[in-house]
């Protein structure tokens, strides 16, 4: 597939999404899975229930008691620091991104921690190719499916499942401050 056939269709896939650009520290992403020829081929990394996945829909919520005015909270949207990575989140404190002992991706509930008990890496989220490529400790992801759905996985990860599928996790521009006031 050429590749403007592909940024076309990821305009109609995604429209909240631009064709993507490299990457600073601070911006909004959200992320595509990338396997040719795959069922997950082109599908968004969604937030939902503390994991992330492919083939579901985003979750979100916004206090409409509280807040006058919250992100649509449709996508899902990422910001990257050193080394880390976040949900782009209206809610104080924010939603950090991690890597749990079993290898699948997650994030904290706001302003929140995953429990003492629990082992979790929270570094390790690097941005390549011009900052159109994230990865976890140097290497891709894996899609396990989980019902009609696909849990994702750091590959790198020491107890990561070896019946996933393997996917480049491409980043994508947002024309947005928010995705969500929390997922």
């Amino acid at each position: 597939m050429k590749a403007s056939t592909i940024f076309t269709t990821l305009a109609a896939v995604l429209p909240a999404f631009a064709v993507p650009t490299a990457r600073s520290t601070g911006d909004s992403f959200g992320g595509l899975a990338i396997h040719s020829g795959s069922p997950i081929h082109l599908s968004a990394i969604n937030a939902n229930g503390n994991s992330f996945w492919l083939n579901k829909e985003t979750t979100s919520y916004c206090p409409n008691t509280t807040v006058t005015s919250c992100p649509e909270g449709k996508y899902t949207y990422f910001t990257n620091g050193n080394n880390t990575l976040s949900l782009s989140v209206e809610v104080p404190g924010g939603q950090r991104v991690y890597v749990a002992a079993d290898g699948s991706l997650g994030y904290t509930i706001p302003h929140g921690s995953v429990s003492g008990s629990q082992n979790v890496s929270y570094t390790g989220f690097n941005l390549r190719d011009s900052g159109i490529h994230l990865q976890y400790k140097g290497a891709d992801w894996l899609a396990v499916p989980v019902g009609g759905a696909y849990k994702v996985y750091a590959a790198a990860a020491q107890n990561a499942p070896q019946n996933g599928t393997s996917f480049a996790f491409r980043v994508q521009t947002v024309n947005a401050t928010f995705g969500a006031w929390e997922y």
